[in-house]
């Protein structure tokens, strides 16, 4: 199992979707990653780069004759995350299964509710109970533990930490991936949920709309511990993270030197550096890639359509 793992960027950009010919070689789709171990495979962000992906899925299932299973998790419930969600292609298959996690947000709606509030008239001309998959929507919490099972295609969700569920944590033997789960606070205006994979001696930590702190983020690190890739926001320079008259501190966003401190508290063995400004250019991101690589060597930025190899 663990020989064939990998992470896939469909999308890399934040805000919003761009195109033209200052924008080919990065690519211009909004957040979208999925992580693949063996014939398992799950998504990150439901933003414009899910739509060929999922077109790519459809294809593979009629190809192979087999029903279509898709575990989306939800960073958080902005629109450039969500935008692609209402044109995912297994969403209007009867025959599919979507699993969609999201952020718990305490006494607020439901992850579901806030969906549904998405994608509905006079918004959108397709309410989300008239798509045809069949849908299973979860709220997710650091408390949470999302199992995926040999020869078993639906997920388990458990509250790990609580001894009365302790019955419920399956074999270990039996595990696949596990997805755990750590909220961020410092991204406006409810946080945003950041997730790791573990699939046997390999770890995946996806990172994005997280805004460091002095020293660091403690708690993102010691969660990202020895991870073999993190895909972490570095959506600012420091130059336009700080300079007047309209600095980007307190958006919730990191700078790429953020990013390679983070990876470099946590020891992680590589870096990429994820949600590319809009207005980033190709010339602008190798500049930033360039950055990175000189504050944290195993790094790279991301583009739409690289797999990396874990």
């Amino acid at each position: 199992m663990t020989s064939d793992v990998s992470v896939t960027i469909h999308g890399s950009r934040g805000s919003y979707p761009v195109c033209g010919q200052e924008f080919t070689r990065y690519g211009g789709h909004t957040s979208c990653v999925s992580f693949r171990a063996g014939q398992r495979e799950i998504i990150f962000d439901a933003g414009s780069g899910i739509i060929e992906y999922g077109r790519a899925l459809v294809k593979d299932a009629f190809a192979q004759n087999r029903p279509i299973h898709s575990s989306i998790f939800v960073s958080h419930t902005h629109f450039d995350h969500l935008v692609g969600l209402p044109y995912f292609p297994p969403v209007y298959i009867p025959e599919a299964t979507l699993h969609i996690f999201g952020p718990r947000y305490g006494s607020q709606q439901s992850f579901e509710q806030t969906i549904h509030n998405l994608i509905c008239s006079p918004y959108y001309p397709v309410a989300l109970n008239e798509m045809n998959a069949l849908k299973h929507f979860y709220d997710i919490g650091e408390v949470d533990r999302v199992y995926f099972l040999r020869d078993r295609p639906e997920p388990v969700l458990v509250r790990a930490t609580h001894p009365s569920q302790a019955h419920l944590r399956p074999d270990p033997n039996e595990v696949e991936l596990e997805v755990h789960c750590l909220r961020g606070y410092n991204h406006p205006k409810s946080g945003v949920n950041m997730y790791k994979v573990i699939a046997g001696s390999r770890s995946f930590v996806y990172a994005t709309d997280t805004e460091g702190y002095v020293h660091g983020d403690r708690r993102l690190a010691e969660f990202a511990r020895g991870a073999d890739l993190i895909v972490h926001d570095a959506m600012y320079t420091e130059t336009h993270y700080t300079s007047m008259p309209a600095p980007t501190q307190g958006y919730g966003h990191s700078t790429v030197a953020i990013a390679a401190e983070l990876a470099r508290q946590a020891r992680a063995k590589r870096l990429c550096l994820f949600h590319h400004d809009p207005k980033s250019t190709d010339e602008d991101l190798d500049a930033i890639d360039a950055l990175g690589k000189s504050l944290f060597a195993e790094s790279f930025a991301a583009r739409d359509g690289l797999t990396i190899a874990l």
